[in-house]
């Protein structure tokens, strides 16, 4: 079960390994386009928009792993909401299954940066630009700008930007707010990825 699927970073390859994965997320588009990826690969990939919060009522059935991956868990915007979430999910579990999510650590992250280029990139004849901004709201809550430009002549113009809001909750209080909604947590130490990966398993 991924239940911030975005456009099927995690849920294709894994049903392309063979496993039967659902997928939410609280983008229309990004399940559209989630959809449209898993077709054109083959996959059967049973998706729809939701946001995690309720996604316990959007499934029926028990699941062997809870994926949320990305930094999606700190768009939640307290301690309480997480809690809730982690509780959901846990209710999503067979006995002995999983939940895994990946976060930044915050502990590390530079608050003074306020502004992240990607670069530039190419599709057919036209150029594209992006960046993103960070605005601190307070040492635990931000909100990030991502800026889409188009090149137009010698000139860039905007053609997307979109707001999201972040809690830089730390890891040590993730593992204890999954430790509190009845789950063994622990950091995930044997695998590299580029962000932390928590697990937490059901008695």
């Amino acid at each position: 079960m991924d239940v911030a699927a975005g456009i099927g970073t995690q849920a294709l390859p894994l049903a392309s390994l063979g496993y039967t994965v659902v997928a939410r997320d609280l983008s229309t588009g990004a399940i559209s386009r989630l959809a449209s990826e898993a077709e054109a690969r083959g996959l059967s990939i049973e998706s729809a928009p939701c946001d995690m919060r309720h996604v316990r009522a959007s499934v029926t059935g028990t699941f062997d792993a809870v994926i949320a991956f990305d930094n999606s868990i700190p768009h939640l915007q307290s301690d309480s909401e997480i809690l809730d979430v982690f509780r959901a999910f846990k209710a999503l579990l067979r006995p002995g299954g999983v939940v895994l999510i990946s976060v930044r650590d915050y502990e590390h992250v530079d608050r003074s940066t306020s502004h992240i280029p990607y670069g530039e990139r190419s599709r057919g004849e036209t150029q594209y630009r992006m960046s993103q901004h960070w605005t601190w709201l307070s040492r635990t809550h931000y909100r990030t700008t991502m800026v889409v430009e188009e090149r137009q002549g010698a000139d860039w113009a905007e053609l997307v930007r979109s707001d999201a809001p972040y809690y830089a909750v730390s890891i040590g209080r993730l593992l204890t707010l999954m430790t509190e909604a009845g789950l063994d947590s622990r950091r995930v130490e044997e695998v590299g990825f580029f962000q932390p990966i928590l697990c937490g398993r059901a008695g």
